[in-house]
């Protein structure tokens, strides 16, 4: 299962007493692919930084790049389905570029996908996505 995962979603994954941690861990064990692209990567890196402590944030940095299960795709055609915040096509442009099976989105801007804009985008929210890990 590939998985495309909003910035502010992984975040939420990474504390350890989340409920969403699951999300994280069943990512280490090889569960499911994150796709990514270098701009995506970037993003986060941006806000474990703001989040957490720098050492924390480059070990998760570290880990996107290195991990198997972490898959580095290259857009090479940007859809610009999202007006409202042009920022969030970096998601949709990764989701469509890597045959992404979900893209994991609790952002409002997202719903613009689900009225019937070309391409189909599968988007789902944290808590359906953590029960689609649990299937």
């Amino acid at each position: 299962m590939r998985v495309v995962i909003d910035s502010n979603i992984f975040v939420m994954c990474m504390n350890n007493s989340s409920s969403y941690h699951v999300i994280f861990k069943k990512l280490v064990q090889g569960n499911y692919m994150l796709c990514v692209t270098t701009e995506i990567i970037f993003e986060y890196t941006e806000v474990f930084q703001r989040k957490f402590n720098s050492v924390k944030a480059e070990m998760l940095t570290d880990f996107l790049n290195e991990s198997p299960y972490v898959k580095n795709t290259d857009v090479f055609f940007k859809w610009d389905l999202i007006e409202e915040d042009n920022d969030d096509n970096k998601y949709v442009d990764c989701y469509i570029a890597s045959y992404a099976d979900f893209l994991v989105t609790n952002d409002k801007h997202f719903k613009i996908l689900t009225e019937g804009v070309y391409p189909k985008v599968n988007c789902v929210n944290i808590d359906d996505f953590l029960n689609i890990l649990d299937r």
